[in-house]
């Protein structure tokens, strides 16, 4: 096995060893530095070596200078390396350009009574060359410049092919109607290559959007300081409280509503383009929406169940066709998705105290509303044995003191726009809008902020709030950036026999999965 320290131990062997490193020059550590690289490139067998045994044929009667036992093996690496402008290149007479190497080697070729010129020639013509090794090292950097400059021009003839199919199709798209972002230029990008095999090893890099659409609303401020004033209150209030309970006996739990189709505010568009129009599966999705109500806890695990309201003709579900059944969702249906006290009974039945709850003693934050300050109707639906504290929020302070306010709606609602995006442009016949792919779709968004590894994340929303004083001292990503990694659109997908590119990586399996095979199909971990 190769020994990156072997080596550096064998150079001090031939060389010595000179402990005053502090005094080394700016070129020492540069050149320190050009074969730490090299030797950990070869440790780590990414170090490629090359040769050419198409020498420049001298002759040696014509040559004084020749050294019959020198190959391009020998050539001096140190001296090799570029000055500081790294334009130039060192030769027995000084340093000389690219561009001066390759007009002498064209020089060198430029004769039709014999295989080249004598080096008598070159040394008065380019005064930087004087002797035969200097020829050859000439030769060897003209002959790496000519097949650079090849793989260059293949290269943009490629990415300039692979530009105009991903013009074409993103055109495509946006006379369409379709809202198309950073991530979908990529796979588009990512998509053609492999269909057209323009290049090796692609990547499609990153591109940048616009602001298109902007919703104003009015606030009232009127009484900010008085509401900042009661949520620093509050929370003193709370932070008391959890000197006597463990983090997994304090929960928030708040009602969030999601359009039924979720679209970004930003879009791509072409340059000068000042009204910007994109399609929906549906216009009335764009108004309608259902709730949804996640509870989560100070020690960033979160409740079992999701409770989700949806909007039902007559408030009740079909009897005829029954529901898509996801088991981290509790679903029941109103004459609107706005919660009732009906709901709030159910709620509060159902999802607080699970299988998975530690104590039957819990702390809830919730806000103001008037459901929510009923404690009889609240006690009254408890399972038996069971209690629950509830503190109320001041109103207009949600936003300050509310954890899933603060930072856990935010992202959840990124995913399921993520999810739902791509579904949109890529699987037309899924639409989105509908009852059953809406609880697909928002039971997988679930299980994925459910996953372990978002636990510091959901700490950090009741740090954020004030309630936790330390942040969580492990670096999180939210759900879109771990799910939907550069790399996941260019990785099969890993269903057997499936052979669609992947477009989410689930963090609880680590696997990547296709959208029919995680969404359509309703992947289950």
């Amino acid at each position: 096995m190769f020994s990156p320290a072997r080596v550096v131990g064998l150079l001090a062997a031939k060389l010595g060893i000179d402990s005053d490193v502090s005094s080394a020059t700016r070129e020492e550590r540069k050149l320190a530095g050009t074969f730490a690289h090299l030797l950990n490139e070869a440790g780590l067998d990414s170090l490629v070596y090359g040769e050419d045994d198409e020498l420049v044929p001298f002759d040696p009667n014509d040559e004084e200078d020749v050294d019959p036992t020198w190959t391009e093996d020998d050539l001096d690496l140190v001296n090799d390396v570029p000055p500081p402008d790294r334009k130039r290149f060192a030769f027995s007479n000084g340093y000389a350009s690219l561009e001066a190497i390759i007009l002498a080697s064209n020089y060198f070729r430029s004769t039709t009574s014999k295989a080249h010129r004598t080096l008598e020639s070159m040394k008065t013509k380019h005064r930087f060359l004087a002797n035969s090794n200097d020829l050859r090292k000439m030769e060897a950097f003209a002959k790496e410049a000519d097949e650079n400059s090849s793989r260059r021009t293949n290269r943009i003839i490629a990415l300039q092919n692979l530009s105009d199919d991903v013009y074409m199709q993103a055109m495509k798209a946006m006379e369409e109607g379709y809202s198309l972002h950073d991530i979908d230029l990529q796979v588009m990008a990512i998509d053609v290559n492999l269909e057209m095999k323009y290049l090796d090893k692609f990547e499609a890099s990153q591109s940048g959007s616009r602001r298109t659409t902007k919703f104003v609303s009015k606030v009232n401020h009127d009484d900010d300081k008085a509401i900042k004033t009661a949520a620093a209150d509050f929370v003193a209030s709370i932070k008391e409280e959890m000197k006597t309970r463990p983090l997994n006996q304090i929960c928030n739990s708040d009602q969030s509503g999601f359009l039924k189709e979720l679209h970004s505010m930003r879009s791509l568009a072409p340059i000068g383009e000042k009204t910007v129009v994109r399609c929906v599966q549906s216009k009335s999705s764009l108004t309608h929406s259902y709730t949804v109500m996640p509870l989560i806890f100070a020690d960033g695990s979160m409740g079992d169940y999701l409770f989700v309201v949806l909007q039902e003709p007559g408030g009740s579900f079909p009897k005829k066709k029954k529901i898509f059944y996801a088991p981290n969702l509790v679903v029941t249906a109103g004459t609107s998705h706005i919660m009732t006290k009906n709901h709030m009974r159910e709620w509060v039945n159902k999802c607080i105290f699970t299988p998975s709850t530690t104590s039957n003693d819990l702390l809830i934050l919730l806000d103001s509303w008037t459901s929510f300050r009923d404690q009889a109707a609240i006690d009254s639906s408890l399972p038996s044995g069971k209690t629950l504290h509830t503190r109320q929020i001041p109103a207009g302070a949600t936003g300050i003191c509310q954890p899933l306010d603060v930072f856990f709606f935010r992202p959840f609602k990124a995913l399921v726009r993520r999810i739902q995006g791509y579904g949109f442009r890529n699987f037309p016949t899924f639409i989105i809008f509908q009852r059953d792919p809406i609880l697909k779709v928002i039971s997988l968004s679930f299980t994925v902020m459910r996953a372990p590894i978002f636990k510091p994340m959901i700490q950090y929303a009741w740090h954020a709030a004030g309630y936790l004083d330390s942040a969580p001292t492990v670096r999180f990503k939210t759900p879109v950036q771990l799910c939907f990694p550069k790399s996941v659109h260019s990785t099969k997908c890993c269903s057997l026999g499936c052979m669609m590119m992947s477009f989410i990586k689930c963090p609880m399996c680590n696997f990547t999965w296709c959208f029919k095979c995680y969404v359509i199909e309703f992947h289950r971990c």
